[in-house]
């Protein structure tokens, strides 16, 4: 019911409480619930659903969905990028996937492998995710005596709770967000372009290793994780301080009392010069990643993306307004029955055992010993650290299995 509301608000449809009891009957009855046990959907329960949803003040507006409504792969994630001004405060992304623990996590939750990962049946940013987020985040700032204004797009996934103390939440008017919102002034752009980049030097790093070019781009859900979060570093503040000027919404201080010195000043975000745009800077990243892969042989001319088509795809720009009740219920229900289990993706391989990994740190330390390069040391130092956590994870795993065999004999 909260997925279709969520749909249903992105659509612009006027949710009065008629539709609103038919639409959470027409569940049930999917659902194979009898009349005579369904609730009764008293005002009570009207009043708690809207105040859950914030339904007090419906309004059209022409913000466009963020989900493609046609067919892909179940791997699909959303991610939220923030930032501050001058890019001295750049959080991790919250990165939102279909399942709790996919079967590349190995088990893990996203928190343990490094992640601010949350999930729902669609993979979308809706209220109640938006929620335990901007609570969390409250808490940190709290504990640290800070207080923040946060800028965000007037959608409706983003409803803010109340009894936040730190944060100040202010949303863009839906016919500017487009053009205020300093995301949308080139840090997603440089996100998308920097993620593709290492994307596809991944492909050319597999096609060299002798993978066959059709089976180059696979890639599961950690992966793209990982290359995810090393796209969100390369963001630099150079990149974001371009943006939050092109957005033109940093504030112009008039003459008064003088004011305590900031680190970065706000005079220094409007003027210092740029010696590269930023942009194009990372556009280049990725037109060089495929001009190896045409020189390799690995990707035709012909079949080259222009850099538009290859970071902003067609599909990312459809609406959200054609996924089906039915699609709803089903990705529900499929997302309750695979909560408990800890497999889910089947299209994906089982991640490589330690002792692999192992003989791959063995093979690469050989060859860092054969080249020299500072970075060769680097890597040395870096591949004896992963080396002796591996072994310390082997070993603590050998004693938990006896003393779970010793029990056992018992």
């Amino acid at each position: 019911m909260d997925l279709w509301i969520l749909q249903a608000r992105e659509q612009g449809i006027i949710l009065t409480g008629a539709v609103l009891r038919a639409k959470w009957k027409s569940f049930a009855d999917r659902a194979g619930i009898p009349s005579n046990e369904q609730l009764s959907l008293s005002e009570g329960w009207l009043a708690r659903l809207k105040n859950r949803h914030d339904l007090r003040d419906i309004k059209r507006h022409g913000e466009a969905g963020s989900v493609n409504k046609k067919t892909g792969k179940k791997a699909r994630l959303t991610y939220a990028l923030t930032c501050n001004a001058d890019g001295s405060d750049k959080l991790p992304p919250m990165v939102i996937g279909k399942y709790k623990k996919p079967r590349p996590f190995n088990g893990k939750t996203g928190a343990q492998l490094g992640f601010q990962y949350y999930n729902n049946a669609k993979a979308w940013m809706t209220g109640s995710l938006y929620k335990i987020y901007i609570e969390k985040w409250d808490a940190e700032l709290r504990a640290k005596g800070r207080k923040i204004l946060l800028l965000q797009d007037n959608f409706s996934g983003h409803t803010v709770p109340e009894g936040l103390t730190s944060i100040r939440v202010e949303n863009f008017e839906p016919n500017l967000t487009s053009h205020v919102q300093p995301n949308d002034q080139g840090i997603i752009h440089c996100f998308k372009a920097h993620y593709r980049a290492k994307y596809i030097e991944r492909a050319i790093n597999h096609y060299d290793s002798g993978t066959t070019p059709s089976s180059i781009y696979d890639i599961d859900i950690l992966e793209g994780m990982r290359l995810a979060d090393a796209a969100w570093r390369e963001v630099d503040v150079t990149t974001i301080r371009h943006c939050w000027r092109r957005a033109g919404i940093l504030p112009v201080f008039a003459p008064g009392p003088p004011l305590p010195t900031p680190t970065i000043p706000v005079a220094s975000l409007l003027h210092s010069p740029e010696v590269e745009d930023p942009i194009s800077r990372a556009e280049s990243t990725v037109t060089r990643a495929l001009d190896e892969l045409v020189k390799r042989g690995a990707l035709q001319p012909s079949n080259r993306m222009d850099i538009g088509s290859l970071l902003n795809p067609e599909a990312e720009l459809e609406v959200i307004a054609e996924v089906s009740e039915e699609e709803i219920f089903d990705a529900v229900r499929e997302a309750a029955q695979e909560d408990n289990d800890e497999e889910l993706e089947e299209d994906s391989e089982e991640g490589p055992s330690r002792r692999e990994a192992l003989q791959a740190v063995a093979l690469l330390t050989r060859y860092a010993g054969t080249v020299n390069d500072p970075a060769a040391r680097k890597l040395e130092d870096a591949l004896a650290g992963f080396s002796r956590q591996l072994r310390h994870e082997t070993q603590s795993a050998m004693v938990n299995t006896s003393i779970t065999e010793y029990f056992r004999r018992q």
